[in-house]
């Protein structure tokens, strides 16, 4: 009821008791002035205790029909979301029987659905904020290669000269890349030795340019920095290298993949938050991802960052650490914090600089990594004279142009 109708039953009933207390001393000859002003008052009082009755009453007929209706609402609308639920559930029983019995491509799409909707939400929130040749043959066509059974190929791109770019340019084809989903993912194989079999996989992102062309790291990550940019593109490529894994487990590839992370990305603690609830519902995935970190980002780690790393290693995850400017480790640090593997410059380990020959003879750092149960991947070997010379130095595992060049994934 509007305020100003209240306002009115208001006047009438005080007009009345008005009323009252003027003219019933003139009808009734036995009541006084003092008692008509009384009978007055009590009926003014009367009037506004009776309309304020009616007024909660009608207002609580009002309250309980709109509940009434919400709750019909509420009903229809359980059933609306029970049915689509039935829906979903149908349909993806439908592509999973595809996937059961369809061809090797249906089997590929099933893969890549289910990552899909477990990933979708928690990167695109990432991906919205936000120097390796590859090759090609003499006749211009693209040309397949097997790595490992198919998991990569090469396409005909060639890598931006640094100085055909200013820095506006190659930020405004990074925001393009990521908006258009550009953002591609190379393997590079890591080799048991001497052996020589391929063990795992590093994966790197390029940033296709719209004429095909390739942004390597080298042009971009400091562009992307400080742009804001580095996690929107760590995002994309952990989804890749998520939908690599649900690839490669399709087709009974026994390989995992290192990822690798930068400072910011450790630190940002709503995408951690996201990626950890995905892992829980999916925790397959952690066996088949290595993170890699700088050695210094990870020295340079606030203790948020560590705690993010723990909250990873207490879902089965283990990391590797890359870009070593010195062998003045903190064993024990790394062995708790789960770190398996550590990554050495083959030159670095070869002839090392001045500032690392004090730290430990380079010939005795793998057996020091061997009592913490952490293994040394040696990158960047480029010629069979090269890894001549690293077999005496005993090491684990291998990684270079030697073994092979970084590669297209087919599923960028």
């Amino acid at each position: 009821m509007p305020l100003l109708l209240h306002l009115l039953f208001f006047a009438c009933y005080l007009l009345a008791a008005s009323a009252v207390a003027v003219l019933a001393p003139n009808f009734v000859v036995w009541m006084l002035p003092q008692t008509a002003f009384i009978a007055a008052g009590g009926l003014f009082l009367a009037s506004v205790l009776l309309h304020i009755v009616v007024t909660q009453s009608d207002r609580q007929r009002r309250i309980a029909g709109e509940l009434a209706l919400m709750r019909d609402q509420t009903h229809t609308l359980a059933e609306g979301m029970l049915a689509t639920q039935q829906k979903t559930m149908e349909m993806r029983n439908a592509v999973d029987e595809a996937g059961r019995h369809g061809d090797e491509r249906v089997s590929a799409m099933v893969a890549e659905v289910k990552v899909l909707q477990g990933l979708i939400e928690t990167f695109s929130r990432s991906i919205g904020t936000a120097q390796t040749a590859t090759v090609a043959n003499a006749q211009g066509r693209p040309r397949l290669v097997a790595v490992n059974g198919g998991l990569a190929e090469v396409s005909v791109q060639s890598i931006v000269p640094q100085n055909d770019l200013d820095e506006q340019h190659i930020l405004d084809i990074v925001r393009e890349a990521l908006r258009l989903d550009r953002v591609d993912v190379y393997l590079q194989p890591v080799v048991s030795l001497p052996q020589r079999r391929k063990r795992f996989y590093e994966c790197y992102t390029r940033i296709r340019a719209a004429d095909g062309s390739v942004i390597g790291p080298g042009q971009y990550i400091d562009i992307a920095e400080r742009a804001g940019l580095v996690s929107a593109i760590d995002n994309m490529l952990l989804f890749r290298c998520v939908q690599l894994i649900r690839r490669s487990q399709q087709r009974s590839y026994d390989t995992a993949f290192f990822c690798n992370i930068s400072a910011q990305t450790l630190s940002d603690t709503s995408f951690f938050a996201d990626f950890t609830d995905f892992v829980v519902e999916n925790p397959d995935l952690a066996p088949k991802l290595h993170f890699e970190f700088a050695q210094a980002d990870i020295e340079a780690a606030p203790q948020e960052s560590l705690l993010n790393l723990s909250r990873l290693a207490e879902l089965g995850f283990r990391f590797s650490l890359d870009q070593v400017r010195h062998f003045d480790f903190d064993y024990t640090a790394l062995a708790d914090r789960h770190f398996l593997f550590v990554k050495v410059d083959a030159n670095r380990l070869l002839e090392p600089p001045e500032d690392l020959r004090d730290d430990i003879d380079p010939r005795d750092l793998r057996k020091a990594l061997d009592r913490f149960g952490i293994d040394m991947i040696v990158e960047k070997i480029e010629s069979e004279d090269k890894l001549l010379e690293l077999l005496d130095y005993d090491v684990d595992y291998g990684q270079g142009y030697l073994f092979g060049e970084p590669r297209l994934s087919r599923l960028s």
